[in-house]
């Protein structure tokens, strides 16, 4: 949420439609200073009116202001709504040694920072799926928005397209799930990556059941 919007909140949760720059400035644990300069910001877009009385400033949001209220408080809800978590439960596994290969390329290496803001562990951990909702929830998963590493083509080789899904494993963040559109693997197997070597990170080994979260 933008500024224009944490100041009309706090404006809409004033006792009317009116507050003073004193009564803004404690809300928003800000100078008044501080609030001065936004507030100009905001009347010059004319998104609030300011009034000046005998006991000091009073504020108050224009039809475009509350017009912009109506939209931030609209965006909220929509993202409480659609916003959710799918569990996936599943089993350490060790894999064939791709996914370092995989992630030591420098065109995945740059994708997953610009993308996911961390420089992955050279290394994806396997877990293979062995519960019913577990596996609905994968294959929920791979329908629902992502964040795409598009397909990269060199003069030697294509690099395939990546779907990634942030995440968190055993509460554990940042991480990701990783699905290579050209994966080999069954749709009980997924990939996690995250900065740290995981294994290590959680003191897993082969067999251990771990539980990944997907927000989306």
């Amino acid at each position: 949420m933008n500024d224009a919007c944490i100041i009309a909140k706090i404006i809409s949760l004033a006792k009317s439609s009116e507050i003073t720059q004193e009564t803004l400035a404690k809300e928003l644990n800000l100078s008044q200073q501080s609030v001065s300069r936004k507030l100009k910001e905001l009347e010059d877009k004319e998104i609030i009116k300011r009034t000046i009385t005998t006991d000091g400033e009073i504020i108050s949001l224009t039809t475009k202001g509350e017009d912009l209220l109506s939209q931030c408080l609209s965006l909220i809800r929509e993202a409480i709504i659609s916003s959710h978590a799918l569990k996936i439960k599943g089993m350490v596994t060790s894999g064939l040694g791709e996914g370092k290969i995989f992630l030591s390329l420098p065109y995945y290496e740059d994708s997953f920072k610009k993308f996911l803001g961390f420089t992955p562990y050279p290394g994806t951990l396997n877990i293979v799926i062995y519960d019913r909702l577990s596996l609905e929830n994968r294959i929920i998963l791979d329908a629902e928005k992502h964040i795409l590493i598009p397909e990269y083509k060199d003069e030697n080789r294509v690099l395939g397209a990546v779907k990634v899904f942030p995440a968190s494993i055993n509460g554990i963040r940042p991480a990701a799930i990783v699905f290579p559109l050209r994966s080999t693997h069954p749709k009980s197997v997924i990939e996690v990556i995250s900065p740290y070597y995981l294994r290590e990170k959680l003191n897993i080994k082969d067999g251990d059941e771990v539980e990944i979260e997907s927000y989306v």
